[in-house]
């Protein structure tokens, strides 16, 4: 390589950092490369990014393999997302053709600050509303080529719609506009694309602030999307911050307002996992029972914002929650006897398994822990290809193994370990 390279007090703005970087490199010779390119010793990144010196020297050395939340805290510390520095920056097999579907959904979500399409005619509402309920389905289903290939005409025929209509009926193309915005931060989140994410959900709270009552749920759930973004840098603070943001725009609202409690439910379970990796177990325990209560009003309502909001969600995030918290003999007994409502969202259903199988790999059970990812797999394939947590878990299980199985081997190069 070209460049020159130093020990851990040196530093290096030459270009051996990027090469490293872009080479099938280790994890920590990734952390390395991108720490002497910030000109950081080891002792300033652990401090920055307030991780154990011992364990940042293994892993750069390769003794240790690198955890999620050691790459998650060096990856906010150096400027940089997950996915670089744990190499999943480059795109599973067959995924080409999905991201050559993205411009055309960014730009329409994009250009909503310009006059509407004249030679649109957008159909009735009735039409319309059965539309943008197809493609959350898709994005729910973790079917994103055919919602993203449909996307982006919808969206400009809302666009277009919002300046036919009038009175209520111009509010609920609003509303049923936000709702279509926020499929672009669905597939944003899963192929890695924070830009795409960020423009979607600016587009969801644009469009909702214009949907009247409709819209305040709406902005209330573009909070709670916003993290579930940054809990997977685990930016705390800034997910706090914006949990209290979401529940002020529900200020004043009661049964009455659509959504509203929906909403505020699912903001306690957003509060509780954040609370679970932030380490206080009581305060996660407290929104638990906040979700459960109003899940006991609310009952399942799976269609309202695409949530999936009810008893069965605050059961999974109990999982979730005692997972994130480290207590993963718990996190499994709470999984025992669950059952899925019919028609239950499939990326919350593969969501799930992929919480059990962490915790059933941390409990030293590798067979039940690929047992999950083969449901998750089952249920929402699409999700199971790419989420971090899978592939976390995968290549821990790959790691642990002694002898690797011809069904490990194979859901390993499926998702690309």
């Amino acid at each position: 390589m070209n460049g020159t390279s130093t020990g851990d007090n040196g530093t290096s703005t030459g270009d051996d950092a990027k090469d490293i970087l872009l080479a099938k490199a280790s994890t920590g010779a990734r952390i390395k490369a991108l720490r002497i390119k910030h000109g950081l010793t080891q002792r300033g990144l652990a401090d920055r990014a307030h991780v154990s010196y011992s364990l940042l020297t293994k892993v750069e050395s390769g003794a240790r393999p690198a955890s999620a939340d050691l790459v998650a805290a060096c990856a906010r510390a150096l400027g940089t997302s997950e996915e670089l520095l744990a190499g999943r920056y480059r795109t599973v097999t067959g995924d080409d053709r999905l991201l050559s579907l993205m411009a055309p959904i960014r730009a329409a979500l994009d250009l909503f600050d310009l006059p509407p399409n004249e030679d649109v005619r957008p159909r009735p509402l009735r039409d319309l509303t059965a539309s943008v309920k197809q493609v959350n389905r898709l994005a729910q289903a973790a079917r994103y080529e055919p919602m993203a290939a449909t996307l982006p005409g919808l969206l400009q025929e809302l666009h277009t719609a919002t300046h036919y209509f009038s009175g209520s009926e111009q509010q609920t193309v609003w509303a049923l506009l936000a709702e279509a915005a926020r499929c672009g931060h669905s597939v944003g989140i899963a192929l890695g694309l924070n830009d795409l994410s960020v423009v979607a959900l600016q587009t969801m709270d644009w469009a909702a602030a214009r949907a009247g009552d409709q819209g305040v749920g709406l902005r209330a759930v573009r909070e709670y999307l916003r993290v579930t973004a940054y809990l997977r840098i685990r930016d705390y603070e800034t997910c706090w911050r914006l949990n209290a943001a979401g529940l002020a725009h529900l200020d004043g609202t009661d049964d009455r307002t659509p959504g509203a409690l929906v909403a505020r439910g699912q903001l306690h379970l957003g509060a509780s996992i954040i609370a679970a990796y932030t380490g206080d177990q009581d305060l996660m325990l407290e929104h638990l029972a906040q979700a459960d209560l109003i899940a006991s009003r609310t009952g399942e309502q799976t269609e309202q914002f695409w949530l999936g909001f009810g008893p069965t969600n605050v059961a999974v995030h109990r999982v979730m929650a005692l997972g994130a918290a480290g207590e993963h003999g718990q996190a499994v007994d709470a999984a025992e006897g669950l059952r899925f409502p019919r028609g239950w969202l499939p990326t919350r259903v593969g969501h799930h398994y992929l919480d059990l199988a962490r915790a059933l790999r941390w409990m030293n059970r590798p067979d039940q822990a690929l047992e999950a990812l083969l449901a998750a797999r089952e249920a929402a394939p699409g999700q199971a290809r790419r989420h971090p947590l899978a592939r976390d878990t995968i290549t821990g299980l790959v790691r642990s193994v002694r002898r690797r199985s011809d069904v490990l081997a194979e859901y390993a190069a499926w998702v690309g370990v």
